[in-house]
């Protein structure tokens, strides 16, 4: 199976990569900017060389909103041109749990407004949404660990924890391959968060 994964929500480094059956066939990186549009497609069309992939998995956010709803625009459209379907992976999977019980927090670092989005886990549930850094430890009391963009010491009652997600495009693909086999529903919908609306103009 031929996988074409693309990684434009993160807020340094774009990437896109060609998989097969789980392998890296190949992979290119970019600065995350507002050059990343042009050169997105031509970079595609030079990857794949015209022989069409059977699935694109793309990175869904939250993240950089120009850099999500550029990777899901070139997504759906050369999906609409191959036939093939889209693969939506958020980039809170990216992140494994510490503990299969209790309350974990994930906190991947907004850039905007002094906050976090957030994705609270409680066994098989997600709760995802935004707050402020001074919200955090009002508003997750019972919260066991937390990890992800965040520093130390932000929740005094709960235990941080070293966890790193892996980067870029290829290891993206690899998840997606995984959880599509895993029988997982893979939505191709941008999960944005509604930060410009919950925070002031200024801020964002």
């Amino acid at each position: 199976m031929i996988l074409l994964a693309l990684e434009t929500a993160c807020y340094a480094e774009a990437s896109a990569a060609l998989l097969k059956d789980g392998a890296v066939l190949e992979e290119r990186k970019w600065p995350m900017g507002r050059q990343i549009s042009s050169l997105l497609i031509p970079a595609l069309k030079e990857m794949t060389a015209g022989a069409k992939p059977d699935l694109i998995a793309v990175d869904r956010g939250p993240g950089s909103f120009t850099g999500i709803r550029t990777g899901l625009a070139a997504a759906q459209g050369l999906a609409l041109g191959w036939n093939v379907r889209v693969l939506g992976v958020t980039s809170f999977d990216l992140y494994p749990r510490v503990s299969e019980s209790g309350e974990e927090l994930l906190l991947l670092n907004a850039r905007a407004g002094g906050g976090y989005y957030y994705e609270l886990r409680r066994g098989k549930e997600r709760e995802m949404g935004y707050a402020a850094e001074k919200e955090l430890a009002e508003k997750f009391p019972s919260v066991e660990f937390y990890y992800g963009e965040c520093r130390e010491g932000l929740l005094p009652k709960a235990r941080f924890a070293e966890v790193r997600a892996p980067g870029g495009a290829a290891e993206l693909g690899r998840l997606a391959t995984e959880k599509l086999a895993a029988g997982e529903a893979l939505p191709p919908e941008a999960v944005y968060l509604h930060l410009r609306a919950v925070l002031p103009k200024s801020a964002t």
